[in-house]
């Protein structure tokens, strides 16, 4: 088994209660061109200036597009 850990997070995924909706941000250009380093606090700023509000949403970053579903 391969451990996928260490790759960088390039996709940030919310699920937003208030809307319904799930939303998947790709973030790679900005993690590997621009050097952004998505922490806690700077992907909070990301999601509310994309209109998000912190209370009525879960989040997570991760490194890949794929979503699975059963």
């Amino acid at each position: 088994m391969k451990n996928n850990r260490l790759k960088t997070m390039n996709c940030i995924t919310v699920l937003d209660f208030e809307t319904g909706y799930v939303h998947q941000y790709d973030i790679g250009f900005q993690v590997n061109k621009l050097g952004w380093n998505p922490d806690h606090e700077s992907c909070e700023e990301y999601l509310t200036s994309k209109g998000h509000r912190l209370k009525n949403i879960n989040w997570m970053v991760h490194n890949d597009e794929e979503v699975i579903r059963d």
